[in-house]
This record gives structure tokens, sequence and C-alpha cells, in this order.
């Protein structure tokens, strides 16, 4: 059962399920996941006792309806060493991300054209915050992958550096915070009124990048970083 001391990664990785509903309340599992539920849920003005309450039963309904395929496979990733879950990250996520990237990237020029007259506040905002976004993932993934997983991969008999873990989570933060003004410009991906096909396709390959950076994120910061530090300690 889900309580109030939990931290919000203690939440997914025990109900691998509950990412759906705190999606749907938008609680931040991802960057935010060493905050405590119930600090989180009373930030965003609810009540913590009625949503933890709302939280267990609908997680019970789940487990009752046989729904119990979550998105995230907690189990397997916590099984993994760092090695094999760094590989695992890369090829699941860096992978579908890039091309998620470039997707958006061209139906966004795309939309920005053919619509700009109609929507103008709200496609040269997201236009900037989405380059922004593009910008920090890209780079981000670049360091990773010829940078500090090798370190990880190649150095894990040596004394712990700290600062390598701090400056992804740093960086996860930062794309996180821009995520957050994507969902705000876009009203949660609320689509406006008499738009075409384009316009619903940009905005659906750019909410799947985002659920797939908040797993993507939750991997590292919940579960790979904290592994990586534990191996540096024994």
């Amino acid at each position: 059962m889900i309580t109030k001391n939990m931290t919000i990664a203690d939440v997914v990785k025990a109900y691998p399920n509950a990412i759906e509903i705190l999606k749907d309340f938008h609680v931040d599992y991802c960057c935010g996941g060493n905050d405590k539920l119930e600090d989180a849920v009373r930030e965003l003005g609810l009540d913590p006792k009625s949503f933890i309450d709302l939280l267990n039963k609908k997680l019970k309904e789940k487990a009752e309806q046989g729904q119990d395929e979550p998105v995230l496979k907690v189990e397997q990733l916590m099984a993994m060493e760092v090695n094999e879950l760094i590989d695992y990250i890369i090829v699941t996520h860096h992978k579908k991300e890039r091309n998620l990237i470039q997707e958006t990237d061209e139906l966004m020029n795309k939309v920005l054209l053919a619509h700009y007259e109609r929507h103008t506040k709200q496609l040269v905002s997201l236009h900037a915050l989405f380059s922004d976004l593009r910008k920090e993932l890209l780079e981000h993934f670049a360091k990773e992958e010829k940078l500090i997983f090798s370190y990880m991969k190649n150095d894990l008999s040596q004394e712990y550096e700290y600062e390598y873990v701090k400056e992804l989570e740093n960086e996860h933060e930062a794309a996180g915070n821009i995520i957050k003004e994507i969902e705000a410009c876009t009203n949660h991906f609320t689509l406006p009124a008499n738009v075409c096909n384009s316009y619903q396709l940009l905005f659906q390959k750019m909410q799947e990048l985002i659920e797939d950076i908040y797993i993507h994120i939750f991997t590292e910061n919940s579960i790979l970083f904290p592994k990586y530090e534990g191996g540096i300690k024994e």
C-alpha cells in the first residue's frame, strides 16, 4: 500500500502502474522522483490523503481487472547490472528519442508554416521550446554515450565521482523544466479547434517523446545512478 511517507520513486518502483495515474495528475515522477509524494501532491494543490486513497483504489482496480502490464519494467531494470542497464538506455531510449525528435522537428516546421497566422502565439512559443529541448537532449545523449557512460562502464573500481552523475541530473532537470513549459504552452496537448491532421500528429509525436523522456529520466535518476553509486561504494 502506498503511504504519505514514500517518495515518488518508491511509489513507481513498488507500483509501476502508478505512472499512468501520476501522469494524469501531472505529478513529476522523473526529476521529482526523490520528493515525498505527500509534498509533491500538496504543491499541486491537492489534498495528500485524498490523492493517496485514490491512488491505492485505482491500483487495486487495475490489479483486479488484470491490468498488470506496466509501461516501465521496474523489476527487469532493477535486476540489470550497470553496464547492461546503460546499453539498454542507449538502445531503448536514446534511439527512440532521436527518431522522435527528427519526426517532431519536421512536423513542427510544417505546422508552423501552415498555421502561423491562426495560431501564432502558441506555435512561436512551442517552436522555441522544442528547439531548446532538442538541443538539450541531443547534446546530453552525446555526453552520456561518448564520455560519462564510458566512464561508468569502465571505471567502476575507481573512487566514486559524484560530479559526473550530478551533472547528468542537472541536465535532466533542465530538460524537465522545458517539458513543463511545453505542457503549459499546449495545455497538456489539448488541440485547438479545427486544426489539420499534421497539427494533431505534431502533438501526438511530441507527447510520445515527452512520455518516453519521463521514463528515461526516471530509469537513470532512480535506478541507474543509485546502482552505480552502490557499486562504487562496495
